[in-house]
């Protein structure tokens, strides 16, 4: 709590002073990595905070570029290890180094709210301690995921899909969830999962409730399992070197700018998200929302699934699950 208290004093100290970019000798320079295509509202939001930064006159920062630049997978390293100095992207992509990320994936928190209570604190303080990376935010929140399916699902008797022998695009968001549930998963990017969906590879794929339609998977998949579950938790990292080099007022200004962009950007994809399922509703996707047991184990099992694979990876790893436990319960209502 103190740590935000100092860092919630330095924007208002730039705010107060009302400093814009006149106020910066010269921007720093920056480079910035995303893991989507372009079309992807992700990806535009990204580049939107980029825009934003930039205004400021604190920095400079240059997209160099996506998935075809730096694999998805492997951009998170790239920024640890000072290749680029920032990135939008999931923090469940490298939840393997961070285990506690799963606590955000599976949030049904704001950013505003776990910022207040000290659990973004937390986040930022593993990832200076076990990445090298400063963590300065989560945008594009208050979204959720959707099961998407080219086949009607097959429920069980105590309410749950069965998705035995269903051929599920994995994804370290939700691959322990599904697993649970009985799907067999096929580990591939985003970038080919249309490709995967168009030869029989996978028949099914979970993604947010906006983006289907830019990937285009509407074309394969026609029924989709509700409710929603877990959130988006694109991070905001950088580089923690990188970061240390600004100067009070240039760390003020990121992070001020973040912060509106955290808020900004939650409601126009919670808008967004409600105009795309209205649309895929009416181009004739059938919506199968499970019964109200069925949604309560759901729920219960995502979370079950999601926080047994967090403890389990910090015993591997011989670290201590306090933190977990904490983040966890402060990223929860």
């Amino acid at each position: 709590m103190k740590r935000r208290l100092v860092i919630v004093g330095a924007a208002g100290l730039f705010a107060a002073a009302g400093m814009g970019s006149a106020a910066f000798a010269q921007a720093v320079d920056l480079t910035l990595i995303h893991p989507f295509p372009d079309s992807l509202v992700f990806t535009k939001s990204c580049k939107e905070l980029v825009g934003k930064l930039n205004a400021t006159g604190a920095v400079k920062v240059t997209v160099r570029g996506g998935n075809e630049a730096i694999p998805m997978f492997n951009q998170p390293n790239a920024v640890r290890d000072g290749i680029v100095d920032m990135s939008c992207i999931p923090t469940a992509f490298y939840a393997q180094a961070i285990p506690e990320n799963d606590a955000i994936a599976t949030s049904n928190m704001s950013p505003d709210e776990v910022r207040k209570n000290g659990g973004m604190a937390l986040v930022d303080k593993l990832h200076g301690r076990y990445m090298k990376m400063k963590y300065v935010g989560w945008i594009d929140s208050g979204v959720g995921f959707y099961m998407f399916m080219s086949s009607p699902p097959k429920l069980k008797p105590d309410g749950l899909p069965d998705f035995t022998g269903v051929k599920l695009r994995d994804n370290p968001i939700y691959s322990a969830f599904f697993k649970a549930l009985g799907a067999s998963a096929h580990n591939l990017p985003a970038t080919e999962v249309y490709s995967a969906l168009e030869k029989n590879v996978v028949d099914a794929a979970a993604w947010t409730s906006i983006g289907l339609m830019q990937w285009k998977w509407d074309k394969f998949v026609k029924h989709r399992v509700g409710p929603e579950f877990f959130q988006t938790d694109m991070g905001v990292i950088m580089n923690l070197a990188k970061w240390t080099s600004l100067s009070a007022a240039a760390k003020a200004a990121v992070e001020k700018t973040v912060i509106e962009h955290e808020n900004a950007s939650r409601a126009a994809r919670m808008k967004e998200s409600a105009d795309e399922q209205a649309t895929l509703k009416k181009n004739g996707m059938t919506f199968h929302d499970l019964s109200a047991e069925g949604t309560k184990k759901w729920h219960q099992l995502s979370q079950d699934a999601a926080k047994e694979r967090m403890l389990g990876r910090l015993k591997a790893a011989n670290r201590p699950t306090a933190d977990g436990e904490a983040i966890w319960k402060a990223y929860h209502k």
